[in-house]
């Protein structure tokens, strides 16, 4: 793992050692075993791999809870992740676990929000893939739009690419050098904010160098130069920043409140099916609200029951608001 906010062996051993786990199905238990164990196992069985998927987004949903929290080293201590985190987390378990496993970036998303977001890439035995978004509570997602490596001819190479495409190309995650360059690109951010534009340069320029390829380093560190009062690096950062269209897509991402704020459903401390049953409602999942009748019937409950749950839900977080 090449991961710039890794933990140490010791603190990684600690920490899982101490979290809550799921019941482990029988093709499960020697992957579990060797969490603790260190290095990476070989390659699951086909029939392991979606079991272990499901138990380790199960496991992480448990004890890691959504917040602004990026750093991986900070998110044993605070038991809090936001997306970029969850993915590192998810990749660094899922690797141990045997599987083929790291982190893609979400360009548009199920319900075409240009968003600033990541996601997870598990590429499975005959070829299948599983988008898996542990901030949006899918183990299964799909998002419009994706900036992954495609492979052409012997090369692999970074593109933008739609759902619908992944299954036209070969394609993998991004290299862990890559989801670095977005780790940095956050620190920028983090230093633009606090009106620090030269250390937000920094940040920027690190980032630009390890994922070049990504858009928004250079649009945030055009409008750092801008503060510093370098206006023809600026300009040079904003012609980069909106060369073409992909760039474009890139560039216009931002956080949306109904996603930001899902933090709240674990604030309130609402289960993991209740959980499931609102996001599916709001469409957060697939894009579209999903009727209760459908709901009902995937959940083996009486529709009079989800739209209690679902009320339950829709009062506690009004609460949180007031």
């Amino acid at each position: 793992m090449s991961f710039m906010d890794m933990p140490t062996e010791a603190v990684l051993r600690r920490a899982l050692r101490r979290w809550t786990k799921p019941a482990a199905p029988a093709e499960v238990e020697s992957a579990v075993r060797n969490l603790t164990g260190g290095g990476e196992a070989g390659p699951a069985s086909a029939r392991a791999e979606l079991e272990i998927t499901d138990w380790l987004y199960t496991s992480i949903r448990i004890n890691i809870k959504r917040g602004p929290v990026f750093d991986l080293r900070e998110v044993f201590r605070l038991h809090r992740a936001d997306c970029l985190a969850y993915c590192k987390l998810f990749t660094v378990l899922g690797r141990r676990m045997g599987l083929g496993i790291g982190v893609v970036e979400v360009l548009i998303d199920s319900g075409g929000r240009y968003v600033p977001h990541t996601a997870v890439l598990v590429k499975m035995t005959g070829g299948r893939l599983r988008l898996v978004d542990l901030w949006y509570g899918s183990r299964e997602i799909r998002h419009r739009r994706l900036g992954l490596r495609v492979k052409e001819g012997r090369q692999w190479v970074v593109r933008d690419i739609g759902y619908s495409d992944l299954k036209t190309f070969d394609v993998s995650y991004l290299p862990d050098s890559h989801v670095d360059g977005i780790t940095l690109y956050v620190l920028g951010n983090r230093h633009l904010n606090r009106g620090e534009p030269a250390r937000a340069v920094e940040y920027y320029s690190r980032a630009i160098r390890l994922y070049p390829e990504s858009i928004r380093p250079f649009y945030n560190r055009a409008i750092a130069f801008e503060k510093l009062g370098e206006v023809q690096l600026a300009e040079a950062d904003y012609r980069a920043a909106f060369r073409d269209e992909n760039a474009l897509i890139r560039t216009m991402a931002r956080e949306h409140p109904e996603i930001t704020t899902l933090t709240r459903l674990d604030e309130k401390e609402i289960d993991e099916k209740a959980q499931e049953m609102y996001l599916l409602r709001k469409g957060i999942i697939t894009g579209r609200a999903v009727p209760i009748p459908r709901i009902a019937v995937d959940f083996g409950l009486s529709e009079e029951k989800v739209r209690a749950i679902l009320s339950g839900i829709e009062r506690k977080l009004k609460k949180s608001t007031i």
